[in-house]
């Protein structure tokens, strides 16, 4: 049965919800990448949740996110925001491989309204809460004055790539994903673009 969510903007208080939102987006790129910022007996997740809480330079900063909300209960999250342009990838030599490919086409969406996250928890996929999120994305966007939305998707990811071809967005460019530790899959980073008339 569709659910029809109602958005607010994000809290500090959700930085938990948050953390763990953005690291099934990523498919844990982001839990292994907080496992290498870890003190000895931090987990990935204190780091992840502390950057999100705290780190209002970053572009997971929960100030950059909407959540999606039915009868008291968080369905999922969505983090957008402006790419710059222009835009400086600047010396990718200290920044881990695994990035590469990502900055590489984020560059290619500069000035675009970017949706680095739209996730929902399991228990609600596939009742319209990812059309939603889509949606409340581009709704933003115009907003602000965006007349390109984009993301970021793995080739693999066939249900998501599926949703954003269906809701408008189509391929512009894509790169080979350079798996973690953590991989479960190999395939391309497809970069997709809507654009907002």
């Amino acid at each position: 049965m569709p659910i029809s969510p109602t958005f607010r903007p994000a809290t500090q208080d959700d930085s938990s919800h948050l953390a763990i939102l953005l690291d099934a987006a990523s498919r844990r790129l982001v839990s292994w990448l907080w496992s290498r910022m870890a003190a000895p007996g931090q987990s990935w997740f204190e780091v992840g949740r502390e950057r999100i809480r705290t780190n209002k330079s970053g572009d997971s900063h929960y100030s950059n996110w909407q959540i999606a909300e039915a009868d008291g209960r968080i369905l999922g999250g969505l983090n957008t925001y402006k790419i710059a342009d222009p835009y400086d990838a600047g010396d990718l030599s200290g920044v881990p491989e695994v990035l590469h490919a990502i900055i590489e086409l984020e560059a290619l969406a500069a000035g675009a309204h970017f949706i680095q996250v739209a996730s929902v928890f399991p228990e609600f996929r596939g009742q319209g809460v990812g059309a939603a999120l889509l949606a409340k994305a581009e709704a933003i966007a115009r907003a602000a004055g965006s007349t390109r939305l984009a993301l970021l998707v793995e080739s693999f990811n066939d249900g998501a790539l599926r949703l954003y071809l269906r809701s408008g967005f189509v391929e512009q460019a894509r790169r080979p994903l350079k798996p973690t530790p953590l991989s479960d899959e190999s395939g391309d980073f497809i970069l997709l673009v809507k654009e907002l008339r």
